[in-house]
């Protein structure tokens, strides 16, 4: 009984401790009010998510802090390209490659708007995992408690 018992005990202290670190998520800093050297492809940049703070960690040693209750809008806005001109280019080794043509190549970008107390607006962007941006945009509606602005593409259609 008593190693079942001690046994809970830890995995609730690991819980714990693991929950109060905050959500931490790999992003790539894409722009905003902060200027940075840090090249828009790479992802050593990280975004942690706390009920306290977000912050902004990127691979230069910047830190940006943000309170959450300073953020006033939060967006999503996808983008989808396809890889034509290299599958192409493949496809004259094995036609096989012509199939990576139907494959869709999807990036996942997140803004945040934010205005402090006294009037200063600031925003960054960042782009996200495939995988971890459903999970980033669910953390910051949680901490900000505002809901993610999805910005959606036109598309160059003529209709007529």
């Amino acid at each position: 009984m008593k190693k079942p018992l001690a046994l809970l005990l830890c995995l609730a202290l690991f819980a714990a401790t693991v929950a109060a670190q905050g959500n931490v998520f790999q992003v790539r800093y894409a722009g905003g009010s902060v200027p940075s050297t840090v090249k828009p492809d790479d992802w050593k940049n990280s975004l942690t998510v706390n009920s306290d703070v977000i912050q902004l960690k990127l691979k230069d040693g910047q830190e940006i802090n943000i309170n959450p209750k300073d953020v006033k809008l939060i967006t999503h806005s996808r983008h989808a390209s396809r890889r034509i001109g290299r599958y192409a280019a493949l496809a004259i080794v094995s036609p096989l490659f012509l199939l990576g043509m139907l494959k869709k190549n999807k990036q996942h970008f997140i803004g945040i708007a934010t205005e402090t107390a006294d009037g200063t607006k600031n925003g960054y962007n960042v782009q996200s995992k495939n995988e971890q941006y459903r999970a980033l945009m669910t953390a910051l509606e949680g901490v900000t408690g505002l809901k993610v602005e999805e910005e959606v593409e036109e598309k160059k259609k003529d209709k007529k």
